[in-house]
């Protein structure tokens, strides 16, 4: 507050030098903290402050307008990608279930449009209305294959190489040979002409028990090594897991796997130490067996479904006798060598074996290093043939 009262104007022209001096002293007042009278230049000076003038003020306003604007569109295109990733996840999903369903029922094989059906027997036949079998997760169709048949078979060749992987794991069933699309006469086997014949390769195992995933068939000799494969071995788990994949199968119908008598040992000595139910070990005995005058099945199964009850009036079960072997048996009847008038499962006229007390049939296991061990296992007799029912030949 100045000390003085500014004096007018009229009194400043009266006094002279001392009112000169106490107008100095009043304007003096203001500069040491007194407030000024002018006060009409400090709005102006507030308007022109940096970040407050409307000109800025609109630039704030379009950068912030600006910045949501770019957040919005993150956002929609972040959530674009999640939806776009949540499809990708299903159809995989999709895709994993349809493979999944495939491998157990065979859907995902190409069909023949025309109704299945298998004519004739199997080693004199055709075949309509066939399916294709794939190569899948867990099977594996051999390069060059003819891979067509009943969809009972490759139904049950996918469930069957399903139930191996899921018990064992890391197994892949190899196919071979099932039939032509239209059946008939099949290069390299004498049967496979209906669609009701496959051969499937064996599980083959290193030194270590590690599974080998082959390309093609590996024989075995009566020890289970592997012939030309130093290391390798037969797997007698997982290839027990497959016969017994095969005849618990309801839907399946199989009713030969034809392997050699000592791989047939092995396996049935394998299913009595994992003390399989003896029910399911006869069945086992009874359905494999190894057939005279074919092919040495040492390197494959060949399995062999049922004639499907709706087409009994077509199919025929068992395979036709070839003109010479029922040559012979016309013979050996004449001749009256010991030869009965039925014929064997295979075919072949049969001379008569020494009758075992329960009925089963012998079937010897390897012998050992020293020639001297001959152990019979248990098995069971297949059903005698009716008299004059069709004999039939040994399979390929």
């Amino acid at each position: 507050m100045p000390l003085l009262r500014p004096p007018s104007r009229r009194c400043l022209a009266s006094r002279g030098p001392v009112a000169a001096l106490l107008l100095a002293l009043s304007l003096a007042a203001p500069a040491q903290g007194a407030p000024s009278t002018f006060t009409g230049a400090q709005p102006a000076a507030a308007e022109q402050q940096p970040g407050k003038s409307p000109q800025n003020k609109r630039r704030a306003a379009r950068r912030s307008s600006a910045d949501g604007e770019g957040e919005a569109r993150a956002a929609r295109s972040t959530r674009s990608k999640e939806k776009a990733q949540e499809r990708a996840s299903k159809k995989r999903a999709a895709k994993r279930d349809d493979a999944s369903r495939a491998e157990r029922d065979g859907t995902a094989a190409d069909a023949d449009e025309r109704k299945p059906l298998s004519k004739g027997a199997p080693n004199r036949g055709r075949l309509t209305g066939a399916v294709r079998l794939r190569s899948s997760r867990h099977l594996k169709a051999r390069e060059g294959a003819r891979t067509w048949g009943l969809p009972v078979l490759v139904k049950t060749l996918r469930r069957a190489a399903f139930q191996v992987a899921k018990k064992h794991g890391d197994s892949a069933l190899l196919v071979g040979d099932l039939s032509a699309r239209t059946g008939g006469a099949l290069d390299g086997h004498n049967s496979h002409q209906t669609g009701r014949d496959a051969d499937v390769g064996f599980y083959v195992v290193n030194s270590k028990g590690k599974t080998l995933r082959m390309d093609r068939f590996v024989a075995f000799d009566d020890e289970g090594n592997a012939i030309g494969l130093p290391g390798a071995r037969f797997d007698d788990a997982r290839n027990w897991a497959l016969v017994q994949a095969l005849l618990e199968d309801r839907q399946a119908g199989v009713k030969y796997l034809f392997v050699t008598d000592a791989l047939r040992a092995r396996l049935l000595a394998h299913a009595a130490k994992k003390r399989v139910p003896a029910d399911l070990r006869a069945r086992a005995a009874a359905a494999m067996m190894s057939p005279r005058d074919a092919d040495l099945h040492n390197d494959h199964f060949h399995i062999r479904v049922m004639c499907p009850p709706s087409m009994r009036g077509a199919c025929i079960e068992e395979s036709l006798a070839r003109p010479a072997c029922a040559d012979e048996a016309k013979q050996a009847l004449a001749s009256g060598a010991p030869a009965a008038t039925d014929t064997d499962i295979y075919g072949e006229p049969s001379t008569a074996a020494p009758a075992v007390a329960d009925g089963a049939r012998a079937a010897a296991t390897p012998a050992g290093a020293d020639g001297a061990r001959a152990t019979p296992a248990a098995a069971i007799a297949p059903p005698a043939a009716a008299p004059g029912a069709r004999p039939i030949a040994a399979p390929r």
